[in-house]
Protein backbone atom coordinates (compact mmCIF):
# COMPACT_ATOMS: atom_id res chain seq x y z
CA UNK A 1 0.00 0.00 0.00
CA UNK A 2 1.31 3.38 -0.88
CA UNK A 3 1.50 6.29 1.63
CA UNK A 4 -0.84 8.12 -0.34
CA UNK A 5 -3.34 5.50 0.16
CA UNK A 6 -3.17 5.23 4.00
CA UNK A 7 -3.20 8.64 4.32
CA UNK A 8 -6.66 8.73 2.73
CA UNK A 9 -7.64 5.72 4.66
CA UNK A 10 -6.80 7.27 7.91
CA UNK A 11 -8.30 10.46 6.76
CA UNK A 12 -11.42 8.03 5.67
CA UNK A 13 -11.78 7.07 9.15
CA UNK A 14 -11.39 10.09 10.98
CA UNK A 15 -14.13 11.16 9.18
CA UNK A 16 -16.38 8.82 9.32
CA UNK A 17 -15.33 8.51 13.20
CA UNK A 18 -16.31 12.51 13.20
CA UNK A 19 -19.57 11.42 11.25
CA UNK A 20 -20.15 8.87 13.97
CA UNK A 21 -19.57 11.06 16.77
CA UNK A 22 -22.05 13.96 15.30
CA UNK A 23 -24.83 11.51 14.73
CA UNK A 24 -24.55 10.37 18.62
CA UNK A 25 -24.78 13.84 19.74
CA UNK A 26 -27.58 14.46 17.61
CA UNK A 27 -29.36 11.35 18.73
CA UNK A 28 -28.62 12.07 22.30
CA UNK A 29 -30.06 15.43 21.74
CA UNK A 30 -33.30 13.93 19.90
CA UNK A 31 -33.80 11.49 22.78
CA UNK A 32 -33.23 14.19 25.11
CA UNK A 33 -35.77 16.61 23.29
CA UNK A 34 -38.22 13.76 23.24
CA UNK A 35 -37.36 12.92 26.66
CA UNK A 36 -38.80 16.36 28.05
CA UNK A 37 -41.63 16.90 25.35
CA UNK A 38 -42.70 13.58 26.74
CA UNK A 39 -41.99 15.03 30.48
CA UNK A 40 -44.06 18.31 29.86
CA UNK A 41 -47.16 16.12 28.04
CA UNK A 42 -47.74 13.70 31.14
CA UNK A 43 -46.97 17.27 33.60
CA UNK A 44 -49.76 18.65 31.49
CA UNK A 45 -51.83 16.34 31.41
CA UNK A 46 -51.99 15.68 35.12
CA UNK A 47 -52.39 19.16 35.67
CA UNK A 48 -55.21 19.36 33.11
CA UNK A 49 -57.06 16.25 35.12
CA UNK A 50 -56.46 17.91 38.93
CA UNK A 51 -57.99 21.03 37.22
CA UNK A 52 -61.11 19.13 35.47
CA UNK A 53 -62.34 17.79 38.86
CA UNK A 54 -61.75 20.83 40.67
CA UNK A 55 -63.67 22.29 37.92
CA UNK A 56 -66.10 20.10 38.02
CA UNK A 57 -66.57 19.97 41.44
CA UNK A 58 -67.19 23.71 41.61
CA UNK A 59 -70.05 23.38 38.92
CA UNK A 60 -71.36 20.94 41.65
CA UNK A 61 -71.44 22.83 44.53
CA UNK A 62 -72.96 25.43 42.29
CA UNK A 63 -75.75 22.74 41.12
CA UNK A 64 -76.46 22.29 44.74
CA UNK A 65 -76.21 25.72 45.65
CA UNK A 66 -79.32 26.12 43.04
CA UNK A 67 -81.23 23.19 44.26
CA UNK A 68 -81.08 24.29 47.78
CA UNK A 69 -82.45 27.49 46.28
CA UNK A 70 -85.40 25.66 44.51
CA UNK A 71 -85.93 23.17 48.05
CA UNK A 72 -85.82 26.65 50.53
CA UNK A 73 -88.07 28.52 47.37
CA UNK A 74 -91.22 25.47 47.95
CA UNK A 75 -91.13 25.17 51.46
CA UNK A 76 -91.85 28.77 51.77
CA UNK A 77 -94.43 28.25 49.15
CA UNK A 78 -95.87 25.76 51.77
CA UNK A 79 -96.10 28.10 54.41
CA UNK A 80 -97.65 30.79 52.00
CA UNK A 81 -100.02 28.17 51.10
CA UNK A 82 -101.35 27.10 54.58
CA UNK A 83 -101.55 30.47 55.82
CA UNK A 84 -103.35 32.03 52.22
CA UNK A 85 -107.11 33.35 53.24
CA UNK A 86 -108.86 32.13 50.24
CA UNK A 87 -107.86 29.70 47.16
CA UNK A 88 -107.59 32.76 44.39
CA UNK A 89 -104.56 33.89 47.27
CA UNK A 90 -103.12 29.83 46.49
CA UNK A 91 -103.29 30.26 42.92
CA UNK A 92 -101.61 33.74 43.04
CA UNK A 93 -98.28 32.64 45.20
CA UNK A 94 -97.91 29.40 43.09
CA UNK A 95 -98.77 31.27 39.77
CA UNK A 96 -95.82 33.82 41.09
CA UNK A 97 -93.68 30.97 42.21
CA UNK A 98 -93.81 29.10 39.43
CA UNK A 99 -92.77 32.29 37.68
CA UNK A 100 -90.16 32.98 39.34
CA UNK A 101 -88.64 29.55 39.47
CA UNK A 102 -88.89 29.41 35.81
CA UNK A 103 -86.58 32.67 35.65
CA UNK A 104 -84.56 31.43 38.12
CA UNK A 105 -83.61 27.79 36.07
CA UNK A 106 -82.82 30.50 33.34
CA UNK A 107 -80.33 32.55 34.76
CA UNK A 108 -78.91 29.27 36.82
CA UNK A 109 -78.76 27.10 33.50
CA UNK A 110 -76.71 30.83 31.86
CA UNK A 111 -74.38 30.51 34.93
CA UNK A 112 -73.63 26.82 34.65
CA UNK A 113 -73.38 27.11 31.27
CA UNK A 114 -70.58 30.26 31.38
CA UNK A 115 -69.01 28.96 34.55
CA UNK A 116 -68.14 24.79 32.64
CA UNK A 117 -67.22 27.04 29.67
CA UNK A 118 -64.35 28.40 31.52
CA UNK A 119 -63.47 25.94 34.13
CA UNK A 120 -62.94 23.62 30.64
CA UNK A 121 -60.77 26.73 29.49
CA UNK A 122 -58.75 26.32 32.55
CA UNK A 123 -58.58 22.51 32.65
CA UNK A 124 -56.91 22.52 28.87
CA UNK A 125 -55.09 25.42 29.16
CA UNK A 126 -51.93 23.23 30.13
CA UNK A 127 -52.12 20.69 27.67
CA UNK A 128 -52.44 23.53 25.24
CA UNK A 129 -49.34 24.98 26.53
CA UNK A 130 -47.21 22.42 25.67
CA UNK A 131 -49.02 21.32 22.52
CA UNK A 132 -48.44 24.92 21.06
CA UNK A 133 -44.71 25.00 21.46
CA UNK A 134 -44.29 21.87 18.77
CA UNK A 135 -47.08 23.20 16.18
CA UNK A 136 -45.29 24.90 13.55
CA UNK A 137 -45.15 28.76 13.91
CA UNK A 138 -46.55 28.23 17.32
CA UNK A 139 -42.69 27.67 19.01
CA UNK A 140 -41.37 29.81 21.43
Amino acid sequence: MSTKTTKSTASTKTEATAAAEEAAKATFSTAADAGKAVTGLVSAYFTSGRKAIEGIIEVDKALLGYAKDAVDGYVNLGKETFQAKCLNDVLDLHAAHAHARIEATAANAREVVELTKDKAKEAYAPMKEVIDTYRPGKAA
